[in-house]
């Protein structure tokens, strides 16, 4: 496994940018979504254990890691280095695929009517995975720094592998009891709801 800095500083930004060349390979039938992939912009801010920031930039589709801190990230994560590893280990060098996965769509793309749906969100989540190596991710959506949860969403490591390849849907996750819902609702419910919506 890469190291969280490898892996958000090269790994996510390379895994985000071949996504946007593949976007560009499909020519006219892609043009659309490629068009409006081309028109985000925003700030993803991470942390890793007690000390390691890193902070990624899209500007006009295209990430890369900066420098510094960017004063609005549409979201936070906060998540320890053995759960750095167990979200690689999970979703690739892609985090964007565990939106899409949670989203049921695993050509999932942040384009700007999903980023300003996910600006209007105030609040933190986590994300926890259970099973043999069990993990999690805190998700935060507002200004740093991140604050305690105010919302669990559990799933087993199986359906969560479910859900990220699309096997498994999330309204069909959460009816069957397959997805648990603990605390305030409506964090994990706007963030559905932004990345269900239409590109």
């Amino acid at each position: 496994m890469a190291s969280s800095a490898e892996y958000f500083e090269k790994r996510v930004p390379l895994a985000w940018n071949e996504r946007l060349s593949a976007q560009a390979a499909r020519g006219a039938e892609g043009a659309e979504l490629l068009a409006k992939m081309r028109a985000t912009d925003f700030a993803l801010e991470v942390e890793v254990g007690a000390g390691a920031r890193f902070h990624l930039l899209v500007e006009r589709g295209e990430m890369r890691a900066a420098p510094r801190a960017h004063p609005d990230p549409i979201v936070t994560l906060g998540l320890s280095e053995a759960d750095c590893e167990r979200l690689e280990a999970s979703v690739g060098p892609s985090p964007m695929a565990l939106l899409g996965g949670v989203g049921g769509n695993p050509d999932f793309a942040l384009t700007p009517a999903r980023v300003a749906q996910l600006r209007e969100i105030e609040g933190t989540m986590r994300l926890e995975v259970t099973g043999a190596r069990p993990w999690g991710v805190l998700l935060h959506f507002g200004a740093p720094p991140i604050p305690e949860a105010t919302t669990t969403v559990s799933i087993a490591d199986a359906e969560f592998a479910q859900l990220i390849s699309g096997a498994l849907d999330l309204q069909g996750a959460f009816m069957t009891g397959k997805l648990q819902l603990g605390g305030n609702v409506e964090v994990p419910m706007k963030m559905a709801m932004a990345i269900m919506s239409p590109e």
